[in-house]
């Protein structure tokens, strides 16, 4: 993987533990009072808890609700094979409005919409440039979000992109995955990537290089 050409990588004795949070742009095909469905393009396994992001009238604020995956399905959309996929809503989230869609069903246009989904990662390997974790639940090659590693109080954010995906041994995590990090400012100590620098180097500057 690009991680050994392009930094060293430090193995962690213990994997640690974090999250990703990703979000996904997605068309919103149906809306009522129980249920919703999204066209994407993206994975989005079966049974996952997401939080959707549903437009909102003007000058109002955006509509969150926590929603569950169900069935999903193959339909042909703008001309490319996509995925539809089912979403149940749990319970009652996110801001009520008076003219709030969910509140009626009606037949409705593709809308734009978003879904957010937090994914708990085991980090194995980190380095510079990027790390290694291992997931229960599969990421596409591509997907970009923010990684989140909370330790003693603090919670370090990395933006960060899925460069490649393979399979591993390991029931329970099943998906490996190489990822790059994003920021483009200079490595603060408090990060994530500034603790890699001061593992690979010994110097919170890396100027031990």
């Amino acid at each position: 993987m690009n991680e050994q050409r392009r930094g060293q990588r430090s193995v962690l004795s213990t994997p640690g533990m974090a999250t990703v949070r990703l979000r996904m742009d997605v068309e919103l095909t149906r809306l009522d009072e129980k249920e919703a469905a999204v066209i994407t393009t993206q994975a989005l396994p079966s049974g996952e808890r997401v939080l959707l992001e549903i437009p909102a009238e003007r000058g109002a604020a955006s509509n969150a609700r926590l929603v569950r995956t169900g069935k999903i399905h193959l339909v042909l959309s703008h001309s490319q094979l996509r995925r539809e996929v089912e979403l149940g809503f749990i319970g009652h989230t996110g801001i009520r409005h008076e003219h709030d869609p969910v509140d009626h069903a009606a037949p409705m246009t593709a809308t734009a919409a978003a879904v957010i989904r937090r994914v708990p990662v085991r980090l194995v390997e980190v380095s510079v440039s990027g790390c290694l974790w291992d997931a229960a639940v599969p990421m596409d090659e591509g997907n970009v979000g923010f990684l989140e590693v909370r330790t003693r109080g603090q919670c370090r954010t990395e933006a960060v992109r899925v460069l490649r995906r393979q399979a591993t041994v390991d029931s329970n995590w099943p998906y490996r995955m190489a990822v790059e990090f994003l920021t483009l400012a200079p490595a603060s100590p408090d990060s994530l990537r500034g603790v890699a620098v001061v593992v690979a180097t010994g110097s919170p500057s890396g100027q031990g290089r």
